[in-house]
């Protein structure tokens, strides 16, 4: 993704944080729902650690995609659920349609890690086939086709915004309650993740 010393300790510190941030809430977790969903977390957030250094390149490919395939599966059917579930349930429409909004976000991570996971795994193969001996971790020298420029620049654009609807619903949600609590901790979290992860995503587009 990176060769950049500063960018490789920015991302490891930030999604490093983020991870002890998903561990702690799924040893916390009360239901397996939420344990599922922090689960997820915590697999984006160490990949995101590892995929900034060289030894990245080391690890399979393939359960990598299975794992983020499963989430954007689970998160996306979340969010229909809590979508759903808000147009029946009254006096809790607006936090069902945050929690869908929220959910709907987390999606679009798990597909972001997905799409990162195959154009660095063949752009990296391209490479080491084109420089016998070079490192696969120079993936992002070899040209990106439209079609993955174009998907990356839309997921760029949907995690941004998500990242912006993570803040906003926190500040609602702070002046609603009163404090921060767990749920507003979850939207930060969320904020911070969906905008690192529309970063990295950046930083594979321009290489």
């Amino acid at each position: 993704m990176t060769s950049d010393p500063a960018v490789q300790w920015a991302t490891t510190a930030l999604f490093g944080a983020l991870t002890a941030y998903s561990l702690w809430r799924l040893v916390t977790a009360r239901h397996l729902f939420a344990g599922t969903g922090h689960l997820f977390h915590l697999g984006m957030n160490l990949v995101m650690v590892a995929m900034v250094w060289p030894w990245w390149a080391r690890l399979p490919t393939l359960p990598q995609v299975a794992f983020f395939a499963a989430g954007a599966a689970f998160f996306a059917g979340a969010a229909g659920w809590f979508a759903l579930d808000g147009l029946s349930t009254t006096g809790r429409r607006r936090g069902r349609r945050r929690s869908a909004r929220c959910q709907a976000v987390n999606a679009v991570m798990m597909l972001a890690m997905v799409w990162m996971l195959a154009v660095m795994t063949r752009h990296a193969d391209g490479a080491g086939a084109g420089h016998p001996g070079h490192s696969t971790h120079a993936a992002v020298s070899v040209p990106l086709d439209s079609l993955t420029v174009v998907s990356g620049a839309v997921l760029v654009a949907a995690l941004a915004a998500g990242g912006v609807l993570f803040l906003a619903d926190l500040v609602r949600y702070r002046q609603e309650r009163g404090t921060v609590g767990r749920t507003g901790a979850d939207l930060l979290a969320g904020a911070l993740m969906s905008l690192g992860m529309a970063a990295a995503c950046g930083l594979v587009l321009v290489g």
